[in-house]
């Protein structure tokens, strides 16, 4: 992969698989390939050692990798192996929880670990992949390993709670995959992190932007690229922007000792859909940006939104639906709900940053996961969105303090005991934020923010929710909105 980029240039390049996974041996037993499980995070600081000590290798140790092998470096930066000197962690969870279960939303169903594309990967299809090591006992030693794997659990399952206990492993499992569980060894750090996220994926790019801002400043910076989970090829290809290049300088910076400014350089480069092509990478010395206005649009009737807070009262119903298809990497936009935008924009209007939703809703549901999804609707109709949406189960709606710098957004306990159904014909306001996006509203089209609501239990025939507006109900959402340049 791009890893194999480096070896032109001095690298000594190796890949390894996790416990219990392709031709490594011994038992996986845990979600995305069990990389948060004590012995495989162990691992990681074992193998970090080994090739430390190793004649061909300087001491001096960097990972990097996408999805799943992104969580492999969190990992390995809990544990402080003295060798590792830089990560690259790619779309890689800092809260566990959020990244998977979007607002306590979980998959329709069971679903196995994305690989690095995002698609499914199985135990048995990645046994049938795995590739034996060279040697005439290479055969012989890869059907072993396989046969190790005999008693893995592919998934310890989607539980519902922040401090749900995995049937599959006793353990509070959200609790123990989550880097930020670990703060206090992450906060000691001196390893160089470059955190790394791309626009159009879903749950997937929540946490770079927190490990960013929660890891030593002065050796951490943020990258987020345009198009879809780890998919850098096509940034390169789409923008010219070549993510080889960029991770090389990082690791020569931290690796080789070369004064090469990467360091000195803004802490955050991001790309901005619809800029102008010589503009549309920019940097930042902060996330979120220091010129964000934070400014409310307000949800009205005959589907208005518009910065005036409207006096009067009035309410839309919306029918509940089944769950729409979804994966961490990508939520498809369900049919149906209730839509609200606004008039033709006058000017371009830049959203850099986290939305967040106040939304008041009245059901005798008891419950209902909401998606609130913002789209670019051209003035031939046409729209365009790219994963601009957040989620929230009703019943999840307890907040509280975060726990680490959660960057002044909501933040949901999603704990059992905090659990509360919506009490029939009462209002509620569910308050949210939506992943973060930048992107720029061409003059002449609209805003629009489209609310979506399913049945956490899979049931047809529900009672419908209705979507609650102006006087003591404003739903409103707050756009990080950017004076033009």
């Amino acid at each position: 992969g791009f890893a194999l980029k480096l070896a032109p240039y001095g690298y000594n390049v190796a890949v390894v698989d996790f416990r219990g996974v392709y031709a490594s041996y011994g038992k996986n037993i845990a979600y995305n390939r069990g990389e948060w499980v004590d012995a495989a995070k162990f691992d990681a600081y074992d193998i970090t050692e080994w090739f430390a000590s190793q004649a061909w290798s300087s001491g001096k140790i960097g990972m990097w990798g996408c999805s799943a092998t992104g969580g492999s470096q969190m990992q390995a930066l809990t544990t402080r192996p003295p060798s590792l000197k830089a990560v690259i962690p790619m779309s890689a969870e800092f809260d566990a929880y959020s990244f998977t279960t979007l607002g306590g939303v979980s998959a329709p169903r069971p679903q196995a670990p994305p690989n690095a594309t995002g698609e499914a990967a199985s135990i048995t299809t990645r046994d049938r992949v795995a590739a034996a090591v060279d040697g005439p006992e290479g055969a012989a030693q890869l059907a072993a390993a396989i046969a190790s794997h005999r008693d893995n659990i592919e998934s310890v399952g989607i539980v519902p709670f922040k401090d749900s206990v995995s049937p599959a492993t006793g353990l509070e499992w959200w609790k123990l995959s989550s880097p930020h569980t670990y703060l206090d060894a992450l906060k000691q750090t001196d390893v160089g992190v470059l955190s790394v996220a791309n626009w159009d994926e879903a749950g997937t790019r929540h946490g770079p932007f927190f490990t960013f801002n929660n890891l030593p400043k002065q050796n951490t910076k943020l990258l987020v690229g345009p198009a879809t989970h780890c998919a850098w090829t096509a940034v390169k290809e789409e923008t010219g922007f070549d993510l080889v290049t960029e991770e090389l300088r990082f690791f020569d910076y931290w690796l080789k000792g070369k004064q090469n400014n990467v360091m000195a350089e803004p802490a955050v480069t991001y790309f901005t859909y619809n800029a102008p092509k010589e503009s549309q990478w920019r940097t930042s010395e902060s996330w979120p940006l220091k010129n964000e206005k934070r400014t409310a649009f307000y949800l009205g009737a005959a589907g208005r939104l518009d910065g005036a807070k409207p006096t009067a009262a009035s309410e839309a119903q919306v029918a509940m639906t089944l769950p729409s298809a979804s994966q961490t990497t990508m939520i498809e936009a369900a049919p149906g709900g209730v839509t609200f935008e606004t008039a033709a924009l006058g000017a371009d209007l830049e959203v850099t940053g986290h939305p967040v939703m106040n939304l008041w809703i009245r059901t005798d549901a008891g419950d209902a996961d909401v998606t609130a999804r913002i789209d670019d609707v051209a003035a031939d109709g046409s729209t365009r969105s790219y994963q601009m949406l957040g989620r929230l189960r009703a019943s999840h709606r307890t907040l509280a303090t975060a726990p680490y710098n959660h960057l002044g957004l909501p933040w949901m306990t999603h704990k059992q005991s905090d659990a509360k159904a919506v009490p029939a014909g009462q209002p509620v306001e569910l308050v949210f934020d939506l992943l973060p996006m930048s992107y720029i509203f061409k003059a002449g089209n609209k805003v629009r923010v489209t609310l979506t609501f399913a049945d956490p239990q899979r049931r047809d025939g529900l009672p419908p929710v209705t979507v609650l507006t102006g006087g003591a109900t404003p739903s409103s959402i707050t756009l990080p909105v950017i004076a033009a340049r």
